[in-house]
């Protein structure tokens, strides 16, 4: 009764693992460990059966094994006919089976299989996947050991049924996972699935190898959707799918991924500039029906982007990136497959009204304060030229050996949630050998970024924060520390604004040399 009492607890103890179990490996190693405590068997053996060719896949062997068995083989198969028993384990219905070395009913390749493995007694028991046999269970006892009862055999078909759900459960959780990281209508992964390729490669030591993303627009679906209906569209898109596939699939490891309506992306790493040059003309000149075509654009890093500390961070900075480079496709038509990026189209610049009053107005605000110091002017001049040419954040900088550090910021209008920007608070640091452009200003240069222009490490930074351009100028007060003013631009701040440069210049030099003192008009 006792012995009753610890089995049932044993396969207690089974289920659970059952419904724990990670992986077809763990599950399976459950299942023999317990199979060997349970049957108090001298070893098991669990095999699946390949229908196609009619032979067993010997998975997993545990307990006393023989010189030929390993306890994870790679590729151990034999047909199916050599060990008669198993034509009564998968036939249809399935029953379990006994044997012996000296029992007469036992068929001869049973027995000869009993000798080489060195054993006397042997239990086998089908494992069903559905309504298909996926393997048999066959557990073994040594010379001198009794052979198995009927107990034994209830036990084991008992444990074959656990095994069996176990397995459905692991299909059902790998087919769900599978349906959560693909896209329904062209088949290949989606946003979530882009999202963790970016986490992977993007939380590696920097530096990492190169982690490039081109960025797909379908241009003109809504006219073939409008005009020929949406199941032309799907149709078009799943085109789409198909080409992109079909050209990536040269390079190692790209991946194609569906984040968007009509938005594909081809993620690759390790990839070299010039297959990624080659790449993207390829995508260029992919011909599409209804002369739809595709606006591509391109960015490649080793490192986070502009100081990103976290994967997601870096990656939405990389799309920003890639993003503009399609929007200049998108403008001229054009790609350059040296930058993986256009020049900015020609701009007509109209001044902003107010412009011609701008440092009367600073000159008359560092009048009537009272705190003449460095960090104050430079906030009045930040401020007045934000607010002129519609910046949307101003940031003052100090230089402190090797590092800058952020003394002063002013958000004028909130940033749009999904670019994660990069919120700068008093006192954060970044190393100046990192930005060329900045490190220049601050001996009294200045420097205009976009995302398509200027430095990489300034355009990065521009991604980062979640902005389209950035207006800096700088200059070292009296006593050696270099300043610097930075004004971030959005889409809603003046194109042309690149033309207050040597105004920003100017003020921020009046403003640094002029500290502590009465400025000079």
């Amino acid at each position: 009764m006792r012995a009753e009492q610890c089995r049932i607890g044993g396969l207690s103890q089974f289920a659970a693992e059952v419904h724990t179990s990670a992986s077809t490996e763990q599950l399976i190693a459950c299942a023999a460990a317990s199979a060997l405590a349970q049957l108090v068997g001298d070893s098991v053996t669990i095999c699946r059966m390949d229908h196609a060719h009619a032979r067993m896949l010997v998975i997993h062997n545990a307990g006393e094994l023989a010189d030929c068995e390993q306890p994870w083989p790679s590729a151990h198969t034999y047909p199916a006919s050599e060990v008669p028993h198993v034509r009564q384990t998968i036939t249809s219905p399935p029953s379990p089976w006994t044997g012996s070395v000296d029992d007469v009913e036992t068929a001869l390749g049973d027995r000869e299989l009993l000798r080489k493995l060195g054993k006397e007694h042997a239990l086998a028991v089908a494992v069903l996947f559905g309504d298909t046999v996926w393997g048999e269970m066959y557990v073994t006892r040594s010379p001198g050991r009794d052979s198995f009862d009927t107990l034994d055999v209830d036990v084991a078909t008992t444990m074959a049924g656990l095994l069996s759900a176990g397995l459905s459960r692991l299909e059902l959780l790998q087919e769900m996972s599978l349906l959560a990281h693909t896209d329904a209508l062209t088949g290949v992964p989606n946003r979530r699935a882009a999202d963790e390729w970016f986490d992977q490669r993007l939380s590696a030591p920097e530096p990492f190898p190169p982690v490039t993303v081109i960025l797909c627009d379908i241009n003109g679906l809504k006219p073939v959707n409008d005009q020929m209906g949406h199941p032309a569209g799907d149709q078009l898109i799943r085109q789409v799918a198909d080409h992109l596939v079909a050209s990536a699939g040269g390079l190692a490891g790209a991946t194609v991924a569906r984040v968007g309506g009509d938005e594909f992306v081809v993620l690759l790493a390790g990839v070299t500039t010039a297959e990624v040059q080659q790449l993207v003309q390829i995508l260029v000149d992919i011909d599409i029906p209804y002369a739809a075509g595709l606006a591509v654009g391109a960015a490649t890093t080793t490192r986070r982007p502009a100081g990103s500390t976290s994967a997601r961070g870096a990656a939405s900075a990389l799309l920003r990136l890639a993003d503009a480079a399609q929007y200049q496709h998108k403008q001229t038509s054009r790609v350059d497959t040296e930058t993986l990026s256009t020049a900015a189209p020609p701009i007509s610049v109209l001044l902003p009204s107010g412009w011609t009053h701008l440092t009367d107005r600073v000159f008359a605000e560092w009048d009537v304060n009272e705190d003449r110091g460095v960090l104050r002017r430079l906030s009045v001049v930040a401020h007045q030229v934000a607010l002129v040419f519609g910046a949307a954040s101003w940031w003052i900088s100090h230089q402190e050996g090797a590092m800058l550090t952020e003394s002063m910021g002013c958000l004028l209008r909130p940033r749009t949630a999904e670019l994660l920007p990069l919120d700068l608070t008093a006192g954060e640091q970044f190393d100046v050998d990192d930005y060329p452009a900045s490190k220049v200003a601050l001996d009294g240069g200045s420097y205009y970024a976009t995302l398509t222009e200027g430095e990489d490490s300034e355009r990065a930074l521009v991604a980062r924060m979640g902005y389209v351009s950035a207006l800096a100028a700088g200059d070292r007060d009296r006593g050696g520390t270099g300043w610097l003013v930075e004004l971030m631009g959005d889409t809603a701040t003046s194109s042309g604004w690149f033309v207050a440069r040597p105004l920003l210049r100017a003020l921020v030099h009046l403003a640094v040399t002029g500290a502590q003192s009465p400025p000079h008009r």
